[in-house]
């Protein structure tokens, strides 16, 4: 008896294991993964990470190096647009000495901070739900090291932001445009820890206008001399990468609105250093590199800018010659306000908010 229920029992067993397959319930698919949010467009990881990506605005002559987004310059950048609530970027500064400022949301005072070492950085965390804009600026110039941004990270989605009709701006300059010493005091010596290019006058004015800027500038370049340390003079760096970078720099097919000439500086230095360095080969060399701006740049406005550590009349005269030689009204003086109160007689933080403002409303007035 018990050898035919054996068979029975199996076979019971096996059709209900047949009606179970039978009845269960399919998977459900997964929700299709949302292609806006907010009324901007989704983007994916893979794109915001090519560096290429138009939802991802870049300041300055940043470049890519095995797929790795390099910031040398003062005051090169980038801005994402997410929804979540954290953000971090993956980046390895070259040098300890290296610091940078960020931006959340639009807020105009930034938080300064210090690179260090190769990691994640959390760029925001804790922010309520919803979208969200961060801004990273490199606030040490590229004289003091580079960095590479290997890959950026948010708990939530990329987003491609609205496409804006904004004013290019480049600024060309030295120590004063990239912020060096505005955090120090008379007496102090300028370092990297009292500068920051994200509240020089350059920057300001980019930022109060909200444009699209780059600043070619580090300390202690003249326009076609160099003086101590520095090898390389401005006819030189204007066609880099960067000062430490050689390699030759791609001009954008869509070229600047305004270019801001503050030079001038470091050349006085020069003459003062040299007798035979005079007004006039001055002003051929200021002439030669408005030639070379205006070169990449053909239909921009060109302001000269100076004074902002006082005025030399030899440099004053020779940058108007400079301009009057060139019988074109799109090419102006402005001397900006003089304020030497930071490190090594640098303009100081309310200097530079100053010498910025006073820019802005210049630019206002022309654009």
């Amino acid at each position: 008896m018990k050898k035919k229920l054996f068979p029975i029992i199996a076979l019971v067993f096996s059709c209900g294991l047949l009606f179970a397959g039978c009845n269960k319930t399919p998977d459900t698919p997964p929700p299709d993964e949302p292609t806006s949010i907010e009324g901007l467009e989704v983007v994916s990881d893979e794109e915001i990470n090519t560096f290429e990506s138009d939802a991802l605005r870049l300041f300055g002559r940043t470049y890519l190096l095995k797929n790795e987004l390099c910031l040398d310059n003062a005051a090169t950048g980038f801005e994402a647009t997410f929804y979540g609530t954290r953000f971090e970027a993956e980046m390895t500064p070259m040098t300890d000495a290296l610091y940078y400022r960020v931006f959340v949301d639009g807020d105009e005072e930034g938080t300064k901070k210090h690179f260090l070492g190769n990691r994640s950085y959390v760029l925001a965390k804790d922010l309520e739900e919803g979208v969200h804009t961060i801004r990273l600026v490199k606030s040490t110039s590229s004289q003091n090291g580079v960095v590479h941004v290997t890959k950026l990270k948010t708990d939530g989605k990329f987003l491609r932001p609205e496409k804006k009709d904004r004013v290019r701006i480049e600024f060309v300059g030295d120590s004063i445009t990239v912020g060096a010493g505005l955090y120090g005091k008379a007496g102090d010596p300028c370092a990297v820890e009292n500068s920051d290019a994200a509240k020089c006058y350059a920057y300001l004015a980019a930022q109060a206008l909200d444009a699209d800027y780059s600043i070619v500038a580090t300390e202690g370049i003249c326009v076609k001399k160099t003086i101590g340390w520095l090898t390389i003079n401005m006819m030189e760096m204007y066609e880099q990468l960067s000062s430490v970078t050689t390699g030759k720099y791609s001009y954008p097919e869509e070229t600047h609105d305004v270019v801001v000439i503050g030079l001038g500086t470091n050349d006085g230095y020069a003459m003062s250093g040299d007798s035979t360095y005079t007004q006039e080969l001055f002003a051929e060399d200021y002439g030669a590199l408005i030639d070379l701006v205006r070169s990449k740049n053909p239909h921009a406005k060109i302001v000269c800018v100076y004074g902002m550590m006082g005025v030399n009349s030899s440099i004053e005269n020779g940058i108007k010659a400079a301009i009057e030689g060139k019988n074109d009204e799109r090419i102006t003086y402005l001397r900006l306000p003089t304020e030497q109160k930071g490190a090594d007689t640098h303009p100081s933080l309310e200097g530079a908010k100053q010498q910025g403002e006073v820019l802005l409303a210049y630019l206002n007035e022309i654009l």
